[in-house]
């Protein structure tokens, strides 16, 4: 592409100028924005105002305005139906879209078949959060801002020259036509008059700046350019402003967009944009109405997964490496056991339509020929995973499953340590201090010593010792019976294993014997149940759960998760609160 045209993406006041004339600030401004404010959430709105509001320099961390919130009454355990009934919450009211919500943004934007693949030279996102939807560690680096500006200038090449995807978009060769087609796909809601009038100048250069000898491709490139980098497309923003009852009602516009990116990791269908343009998500029913059709969706599926791929750390399984001497864990294996524990998910959600509590104790999972292997069966293939009963008395759940145990151990010798961590802090929510600096590792097994006995005496007189005795040992220990490979034994180093604990769960302590029976004891707890609603929260709101000010959301929503079993129905009354549908003034 014409250097000349790469500053109209890159540097737009000095190419905007001659374009367009002085009339155009508004979109010189929004573009310049996102590289001056990206870091900090800033965003002009629709018509180059400044979003109303005390938090218009929110940095995505939540606002003023939230108070600690006293506990709520816990009903008859099995007799909550919901509605969680919330008050409206601080909003990050600008979120940058994640790598995947903008790859698959684009692709639906422009109505291609399958992704394009450019975000895959982005800079990489940050691992500072459970989940990578949460807007405030989303920010617009130096460096993301020159990758989204060479992915635009690919982006708006491609549609140019692609008869098909024009047309797709829109028919024929009107430019404003054109213009309000793909500025409504790309932005989420109709442009602005001032915005397709800025349009349809920049479009009307297209000949003189590129001159390819096809005046429409050439005014389509410089629009698609300029779409494709403004905030408008880049973030997810919650303008509205107007007060009813002390809180923001989110616009039909904004209530569809945080609805397909929470369910779907991408812009609203045709259906959701087309009941947004009769305003019509201002209904908690019809919102609930399109809950339910899009979870029905092969995106929404592909979402639950995610969901539990991050809060899992799946990714941790693409690592794991063994010693020839344990078979089965060769080149790909890593992948196998994602795909394992993702079968096991998608029955568990969608074709059973059930939740936490089977996640954690059903005694079955799915397997090909590779993962039956490693758990001691033959049969299958290499490609298919199918259903795979296992013994009840020895496994429950995502906790004894392969991929869980085997990249939380040293070769064939579970980490204690590290299973406990995880499992305090991802499936209890339990508050964990981070680690003093320059922790010794452990000694070596020595002679009729078993890894529990081994952990038990590192950590008794350590600084640490009260959360390892009382909260990271126990839960490690329980799971003792199955080795850093995923094999069930009963004698570690010639002693009998021993996986008697006592745990406090839901304030009560325990006796707990196994990882059977600690898996039955989470799925069994509220305490469990609220951290599973807290996480999902924070997934589908794209913001850190406060225990304090969200805590009768997290209550509600644990209490939902227990007694009504399905985790799609925690997500449907979720998605329907104000926590959701509103924000604070």
């Amino acid at each position: 592409m014409l250097e000349c045209v790469r500053h109209v993406f890159y540097v737009t006041p000095s190419i905007l100028t001659s374009v367009t004339g002085a009339s155009s600030m508004v979109a010189r401004s929004a573009l310049v924005l996102l590289l001056a404010a990206g870091c900090q959430g800033e965003l002009i709105g629709p018509g180059g105002t400044n979003p109303p509001g005390p938090d218009t320099n929110n940095n995505g961390t939540g606002g003023g305005g939230a108070v600690q919130q006293p506990d709520l009454p816990r009903p008859e355990v099995g007799t909550f139906a919901g509605p969680i009934v919330t008050k409206p919450s601080p909003s990050t009211r600008f979120v940058r879209l994640n790598h995947v919500q903008w790859e698959n943004s684009v692709k639906d934007a422009i109505k291609a078949g399958a992704p394009l693949g450019l975000s895959q030279s982005f800079v990489a996102e940050p691992l500072r959060s459970t989940f990578d939807t949460n807007g405030s560690v989303l920010s617009v680096s130096a460096d993301a801002f020159r990758d989204y500006q060479l992915a635009a200038e690919t982006l708006a090449s491609k549609v140019a020259h692609d008869q098909a995807l024009r047309t797709g978009i829109a028919s024929g060769t009107d430019a404003t036509a054109f213009i309000k087609a793909l500025g409504k796909r790309a932005f989420r809601r109709p442009l602005t008059d001032a915005e397709v009038t800025t349009s349809k100048a920049l479009f009307d250069k297209g000949s003189a700046l590129i001159g390819s000898g096809d005046n429409f491709a050439d005014g389509v490139e410089l629009v698609a350019g300029y779409l494709f980098q403004s905030p408008h497309f880049i973030y997810r923003e919650e303008l509205s402003s107007t007060v009813v009852d002390g809180k923001v009602p989110l616009s039909s516009y904004e209530v569809a967009s945080k609805l397909a990116y929470a369910l779907t990791n991408s812009m609203p269908d045709d259906t959701l944009m087309g009941l947004a343009d009769q305003d019509a998500l201002k209904s908690r029913d019809k919102v609930a109405s399109e809950i339910k059709r899009l979870l029905a969706t092969p995106a929404a599926t592909s979402t639950l997964l995610d969901f539990h791929d991050q809060l899992l750390v799946m990714r941790e399984f693409e690592t794991i490496t063994k010693k020839a001497q344990f078979p089965g864990f060769e080149a790909g294996v890593g992948e196998d056991l994602k795909e394992e524990s993702k079968h096991f998910i998608q029955e568990v959600l969608v074709q059973q339509n059930k939740g936490f509590h089977d996640l954690m104790t059903a005694p079955y999972t799915f397997a090909n020929s590779r993962i039956r292997g490693l758990y001691g069966m033959q049969g299958g293939t290499a490609t298919e995973f199918t259903r795979l009963e296992l013994d009840p008395t020895q496994r429950a759940g995502l906790l004894t499953q392969i991929g869980f145990l085997a990249a939380n151990a040293e070769q064939d010798l579970p980490n204690i340590i590290i299973r406990g961590v995880h499992i305090a802090r991802k499936i209890l929510c339990a508050a964990l201090p981070p680690p003093p600096n320059n922790v010794p590792p452990l000694p070596a097994l020595m002679p009729n010593m078993t890894n529990r006995q081994r952990v038990e005496q590192a950590t008794m007189n350590s600084p640490c010792s009260g959360c390892h005795a009382t909260i990271i040992n126990p839960l490690g220990s329980a799971l003792e019976h199955l080795d850093g490979v995923g094999k069930y034994r009963t004698v570690d180093n010639g002693q009998a294993i021993d996986t008697a604990v006592t745990y406090a769960i839901d304030g009560v302590d325990r006796p707990i014997n196994g990882a059977v029976e600690l898996a039955n004891a989470i799925a069994d707890s509220d305490q469990a149940h609220a951290c599973y609603a807290q996480h999902w929260a924070e997934y589908l709101y794209g913001r850190v759960v406060d225990r304090e000010t969200d805590n009768q959301l997290v209550q509600q929503g644990g209490w939902l998760s227990r007694d009504q079993v399905s985790a799609q129905n925690l997500i449907s009354n979720l998605l329907t609160t104000d926590a959701f549908l509103t924000r604070l003034p």
